[in-house]
């Protein structure tokens, strides 16, 4: 029997592979969001769950900050043409994160359900009916 690691690291975040349809990445306390680092967690999220349909559920420390450029930046842009991500739901710590995702998730918008909130309880029972209901009608 071989056992797949669940749990990944990057530079500013670790990543848990919580089932085969849920990715939780949880940034680090101190994060600074630049370009490159985000690029990294992406490339790492790609991998952890490759060809199959999945969530995230992504955590922001109150003390992460960010760069200019990684507001300009599509980090999902890749993901546009083949995406296999059907839910996101992020938990903005601060309200000027909270404020600074929203914003950028309208220059960027998704092409699945996204929840943006300061709550994890709110966000992880979004995302269990989420999955329940995507499960349920395949969409």
């Amino acid at each position: 029997m071989t056992l797949e690691p669940s749990e990944f690291e990057t530079r500013i975040a670790t990543l848990f592979r919580v089932s085969n349809e849920l990715l939780e990445i949880h940034y680090k306390p101190g994060t600074v969001f630049i370009t490159e680092d985000v690029a990294d967690v992406q490339a790492m999220r790609r991998s952890i769950m490759g060809n199959t349909p999945y969530a995230t559920l992504t955590i922001i420390p109150e003390d992460a900050d960010f760069n200019m450029e990684s507001m300009r930046t599509d980090h999902a842009g890749a993901d546009r043409s083949e995406s296999q991500i059907i839910a996101t739901a992020i938990v903005a710590k601060s309200t000027l994160m909270e404020r600074l995702t929203n914003v950028y998730f309208k220059f960027f918008p998704q092409l699945h359900r996204v929840l943006i909130t300061d709550n994890e309880a709110e966000a992880r029972a979004w995302m269990e009916r989420q999955l329940t209901e995507i499960a349920n009608t395949a969409s």
